[in-house]
């Protein structure tokens, strides 16, 4: 009898810890995504990420994501590489408690984006693009053997529009060039078993890259670019 009694205060201390822990989540769920975010993208740009405000509505399977920032490497003038005012995100609400975790959609309006040449002719799109490919964070021993594994996503539709790209370049006093950004639209990111966070990040990231380098010829930017950094070059040799 007193064994049984002993079971039972084990198993009512474990429900009430299960409860706190189910409330402390869905309580706190606003906070704990803007800090994922902030952690995961950080360490994948190898700059800071910020967000403004993050806003999670999982009974209607929507959220969205205010002023998120990208800051950028060290060596430029600009504050930031890539500022994204609106993100609006459709989740399937029937697999928030399985693994992997679908999203019908995630929707980009607006972003900004400045692709700046500093003085020694290197561009921050290219510093950045080589702190992505190096890979982002390596996994601790505990990720290595198993433990610990990230929660893993599926997201049907990626979609980035109306956004914009200013051209700054170091030593060229001139207004910068402003280009406009293609639609960019991915699907079925992560169709086969699920992409982590930083995945996730490293794949958005490099499309809407690639996206800034094909605009910049599009618009035949590229003459510009070479122009501002032969002043540029020449102003520096004549100090």
């Amino acid at each position: 009898m007193q064994g049984s009694r002993k079971v039972l205060t084990v198993a009512g201390a474990l429900a009430v810890v299960v409860a706190a822990t189910l409330i402390f989540i869905l309580t706190n769920i606003n906070g704990l995504v803007k800090a994922a975010i902030e952690k995961y993208g950080s360490e994948v740009t190898k700059t800071a990420i910020r967000v403004f405000s993050v806003s999670i509505h999982l009974a209607d399977g929507k959220g969205s994501i205010a002023g998120l920032t990208v800051a950028n490497p060290h060596g430029f003038s600009s504050p930031y590489v890539f500022r994204l005012d609106t993100i609006s995100v459709r989740i399937d609400p029937s697999t928030i408690t399985i693994r992997p975790i679908v999203i019908d959609e995630i929707r980009i309006s607006g972003p900004q984006v400045v692709y700046e040449i500093n003085s020694s002719g290197t561009s921050n799109i290219d510093v950045l693009k080589k702190n992505i490919e190096e890979g982002g964070p390596k996994k601790s021993q505990g990720e290595q053997k198993g433990e610990g594994k990230e929660t893993k996503f599926i997201i049907k539709k990626f979609v980035i529009e109306n956004g914009h790209m200013d051209i700054l370049i170091a030593g060229l006093e001139k207004n910068p060039k402003t280009v406009t950004l293609q639609h960019i639209e991915l699907a079925d990111i992560g169709k086969h078993g699920g992409v982590t966070p930083t995945q996730l990040a490293q794949q958005v990231l490099t499309a809407l890259m690639e996206e800034v380098g094909r605009d910049v010829a599009r618009a035949g930017a590229e003459r510009y670019l070479q122009k501002g950094f032969d002043r540029a070059v020449k102003r520096l040799l004549e100090k």
